[in-house]
C-alpha cells in the first residue's frame, strides 16, 4: 500500500515538474522571440505612469499581489521589486502591510484549521517556541523576525503556540521593518530599464546600492550572533535558514 502511494506521489511530482518545465520553456521562447527590450522599457514606463497617476488604486493592486505572493513560500525578491516600482516610503508601507496581512492569515489558519498537523510537523520547534515565549515573552518572537528566520514556519508555529494574535501582529510588523527598509532601499537604488539600456551595466555600479546589498546579506548573521551572545537564541535555533522577502 505504501509503495503504491509512493509511486503515485512520484508520478504527481514528475507531472508537476513536466508542466512547470513546459511553462518555463514556453515563456522563455515568447520572451526571446516575441518581446523586445523596447517593449519591456515601454511597459515599465507605463507602469510607473499608472502608479503616479492613480496612486491609491496602484497601491491597492500592488498590496493585493504582494500579499498573495507572500502566502507562497520561497518567493524571494518581492520587496526589492516593490521598492524599485513604488519608491522607498510607499514601498516600505506596502511591504510591511502585505507581509503582516499574509502572516496573520497563516497564523489564524494554523490556529483554527491546521493546528493538529502543525503540532505533528513542527513539534520540536513549537515546544522550543513556547518555552522561549514563557521566558522572554514577545521579545523572543521579535528576535526571530529580525533575524530573518523562515517567514512561513514562524507564522505556522506561532498560530499553534500560546502567543496572542495582537502580540504576533505587532512583533511581525516591527520585527520585519529593518530588513524591509534595506530591501526597499536596494530596489530604489536599482536603475530603471530605460537607464540600464542607455547607460549599460555600468549603471549598476552604485556605491549606495552595493552598500545596501552588503548590509542585506550581512545583517541577519550579525543579528543572530548578537542574539546568541545575549542568550536570546540557542545554537539549535540558529540552524534554521535565513530567508529574504
Amino acid at each position: 500500500m505504501s509503495a503504491r502511494i509512493t509511486v503515485g506521489g512520484i508520478k504527481r511530482k514528475l507531472l508537476v515538474l513536466l508542466l512547470a518545465a513546459s511553462a518555463l520553456a514556453t515563456l522563455s521562447w515568447h520572451v526571446k522571440n516575441q518581446v523586445t527590450l523596447e517593449q519591456l522599457v515601454a511597459q515599465e514606463m507605463h507602469m510607473r505612469e499608472l502608479i503616479a497617476q492613480r496612486p491609491w488604486r496602484s497601491f491597492g493592486i500592488g498590496l493585493a499581489i504582494y500579499t498573495v505572493a507572500s502566502l507562497v513560500p520561497g518567493t524571494s525578491g518581492k520587496s526589492v521589486v516593490i521598492g524599485w516600482l513604488y519608491g522607498f516610503w510607499q514601498g516600505v508601507f506596502l511591504i510591511i502591510l502585505g507581509l503582516t496581512t499574509a502572516a496573520l492569515t497563516i497564523f489564524h489558519l494554523s490556529r483554527y484549521v491546521f493546528r493538529g498537523w502543525i503540532e505533528h510537523r513542527y513539534g520540536s520547534f513549537l515546544a522550543a517556541l513556547n518555552r522561549h515565549l514563557k521566558k522572554e515573552g514577545a521579545f523572543y518572537l521579535l528576535t526571530l523576525r529580525m533575524a530573518h528566520f523562515p517567514f512561513s514556519i514562524i507564522n505556522l508555529a506561532s498560530g499553534a503556540s500560546r502567543v496572542r494574535g495582537r502580540t504576533f501582529c505587532w512583533t511581525t510588523s516591527l520585527g520585519l521593518l529593518p530588513g524591509t527598509a534595506v530591501f526597499a532601499y536596494v530596489g530604489v537604488r536599482l536603475p530603471s530599464l530605460d537607464e540600464l539600456v542607455k547607460n549599460g551595466p555600468g549603471s549598476l555600479i552604485d556605491a549606495p546600492l552595493i552598500t545596501a546589498l552588503a548590509v542585506s546579506a550581512v545583517f541577519p548573521f550579525v543579528f543572530r550572533a548578537l542574539a546568541r551572545k545575549l542568550g536570546l537564541l540557542k545554537d539549535a535555533d540558529s540552524d534554521l535558514p535565513i530567508v529574504t522577502r
